[in-house]
């Protein structure tokens, strides 16, 4: 199947390989911007061996590669005005996709928005999941980036899901949720333009864990949902996810996800653990993050793929030096690398060698 060609077209392969790159930890101990390491020579990641960086953001779609691929810092992008992008689109706000669950003192059910792409279709179809803990709600702050990925030709569903334990949230109900938005979007794919194939998971923060989870996990989520099919994702693109769960920095979001402490909730938290998975069923995988991410560090994102290129995934790894937790988002006018490792994500789960459909890999059909 075809992607949009002036969807490709804006993200030229002009990403040069790298060396290998030798990349630590995010210091713990930055209270101020200012008391970063300056990144326009790379000392937050100092490369090794002759490693370069790209200069400015030439947007690739990321080939797998064995090391991260490493984007150097440029000067802010001039803000988009009028139209997004390359087309126009529509937005339906406020669609249940899950059936009535349990919202901690009420019942409700967790709803979704779809960024629905004007013009010829059909459509890749993309599932946003948001960061958190914050409520059912908080998917409003990925509106714009569900914007750049509709006005570039994706059909994109941006889902709640239930992220605090005292309302309902955690483990398991948290992953039930996002499986149900996968769900939801393979049903309904074709009636909003969508071409019904493969479905790419993004998730970003705290969704970019529970996104890896519900990818990486061969035995599929279920429960509460609306529609019915896989719940797996065809593909998955983290950006900035915390799949370290252990790390000291998540301590606290993790203790309202999960309701308590990590020795009251070990069962769930080892129930949880990305790095507990990824046995069957490979599919397409993209991480991205930020050199002056210190809301979850970069070394998160480092030890994912690590983890997934010996099991011999198709993983890919940007690292942008001088992005921060969030502004690994931004696009502007000139793209993103968040939104280049979604296009890179989408072309390899539609390439012949790398497609695997995962109801049919895990039955054996």
């Amino acid at each position: 199947m075809l992607l949009a060609a002036a969807s490709l077209a804006s993200y030229p392969a002009t990403m040069s390989a790298t060396a290998p790159v030798e990349i630590g930890a995010a210091p713990s101990t930055y209270s101020s911007p200012t008391e970063q390491p300056a990144v326009d020579d790379l000392h937050a990641f100092p490369a090794r061996d002759g490693a370069a960086a790209v200069s400015g953001l030439g947007l690739a779609l990321l080939a797998p590669t064995a090391q991260p691929q490493v984007i150097a810092p440029r000067d802010p992008p001039a803000q988009a005005s009028g139209a997004y992008g390359l087309s126009n689109f529509a937005v339906v706000s406020d669609v249940p996709f899950t059936q009535a669950v349990d919202c901690g003192r009420y019942s409700c059910q967790v709803e979704l928005d779809i960024y629905q792409p004007s013009g010829r279709g059909p459509f890749p179809t993309v599932v946003l999941v948001r960061g958190g803990p914050g409520g059912l709600g908080g998917r409003r702050y990925l509106d714009n980036f569900a914007r750049e990925l509709a006005s570039h030709g994706l059909l994109v569903f941006n889902a709640d899901y239930r992220d605090v334990a005292d309302e309902g949230g955690g483990y398991p109900a948290a992953f039930q949720d996002v499986s149900c938005a996968v769900r939801f979007a393979r049903s309904q794919a074709t009636r909003y333009g969508g071409d019904g194939g493969p479905v790419t998971l993004v998730g970003h923060s705290l969704g970019g864990w529970v996104g890896s989870v519900v990818a990486l996990d061969a035995d599929e989520f279920k429960g509460g949902c609306l529609a019915d099919g896989s719940g797996r994702p065809d593909a998955f693109v983290g950006l900035a996810g915390n799949y370290q769960i252990d790390a000291g920095e998540v301590d606290s979001d993790l203790y309202v996800f999960f309701g308590g402490s990590a020795s009251a909730t070990a069962a769930a938290r080892a129930a949880s653990n990305p790095f507990g998975y990824a046995t069957r069923s490979p599919i397409p995988v993209r991480l991205v993050a930020g050199g002056w991410d210190t809301t979850v560090y970069p070394s998160a994102s480092i030890a994912l793929n690590a983890f997934l290129m010996k099991r011999g995934w198709n993983v890919g790894l940007t690292l942008v030096p001088g992005a921060s937790h969030m502004s690994i988002l931004d696009s502007g006018n000139s793209g993103s690398p968040s939104m280049a490792a979604v296009f890179s994500a989408v072309s390899a789960v539609r390439s012949a060698e790398d497609y695997v459909d995962p109801v049919k890999a895990r039955l054996g059909q």
